[in-house]
């Protein structure tokens, strides 16, 4: 089974991100006014060989399609729902997919109007994605890998999760220790990321102790440059904010130390105050938790 799968498993429901999908590809359709064939059986391949829509009976694509094809005649037009499409779909990698499949149909019959450039303009300022990694994904389109593309960039999220979890635990433990509620709450947050359900529980667990076992006792700036360092692709960086940022929300609370640790965590990473400003938008998108309960037997 593909990361993608993996990640966009499960019934169809009316919140299934899977719906947003949809309403991108058939918005890229209507972008220019004028849908055209090779539009159309892009869309109908998507659904038909996309790993994500994957095992669904033709009721549950059609009702996908149903559900998306009102939300964007209610809202008078692809372009008037981007917002939401954005919002419904939080992740890296769901926003990825996104993109990906509005750039297949735009490319699709090999004319992109300028009104499918706005529209794909909108679509990436919305969903957060760095000018590198839109014209790399863009790129892929025109020459049919998109897919190949998206699949390597689910891998590079996998090698890169290690650094998230680990900023996650600084901020955890910025108050000089760590406390149950914390440790479950970062467990909670990470089970509600769609991005982590290519890993196991097992997986995650043993992640957050690994990262735990590393942060405490040492210098959060120091700890940061050298993730940093490490990281030195400013969309990895901006997304590792995004994930630590979800840690904040998440208890419902503002505590000065978290304030301080993404003061530091913004400058070693060289982030500018709009990176930052949509980074936390994008963390207020993801579905909050309800801190407290047992540790996973």
């Amino acid at each position: 089974m593909s990361f993608l799968r993996k990640m966009f498993s499960g019934q169809v429901h009316a919140d299934d991100a899977r719906r947003y999908l949809v309403e991108v590809m058939l918005a890229a359709m209507e972008a220019d006014g004028d849908v055209q064939d090779e539009e159309v059986e892009t869309l109908e391949a998507n659904l038909a060989r996309h790993p994500i829509f994957e095992g669904m009976s033709r009721d549950e694509l059609s009702r996908l399609t149903d559900v998306a094809a009102d939300a964007i005649r209610d809202a008078g037009g692809g372009k008037q729902r981007i917002e939401a499409i954005a919002a419904g779909l939080p992740s890296r990698n769901q926003r990825l997919t996104a993109y990906t499949m509005a750039c297949d149909v735009c490319v699709s019959d090999r004319v992109l109007a300028e009104a499918e450039i706005d529209f794909l303009d909108r679509l990436q300022t919305a969903l957060g994605l760095g000018d590198d990694e839109a014209k790399e994904v863009f790129e892929a389109a025109r020459k049919q890998s998109g897919l190949l593309t998206l699949e390597e960039k689910s891998k590079k999220v996998l090698e890169l999760m290690p650094s998230f979890v680990q900023c996650m635990a600084l901020m955890a433990a910025a108050d000089g220790e760590i406390h149950k509620e914390e440790r479950l709450g970062m467990r909670k947050v990470l089970d509600a990321i769609p991005d982590m359900r290519v890993l196991t529980p097992q997986e995650i667990e043993a992640a957050i102790d690994i990262a735990l076992e590393r942060v405490m006792n040492k210098d959060a700036k120091a700890e940061l440059a050298a993730i940093a360092n490490e990281i030195p692709g400013m969309t990895d960086r901006y997304w590792i904010a995004v994930y630590v940022m979800i840690i904040a929300h998440a208890d419902g609370k503002t505590d000065w130390r978290e304030i301080e640790f993404l003061a530091r965590l913004k400058q070693q990473f060289g982030l500018e105050d709009s990176q930052m400003d949509i980074a936390m938008k994008t963390a207020a998108q993801f579905p909050m938790v309800e801190l407290g309960g047992e540790s996973p037997s």
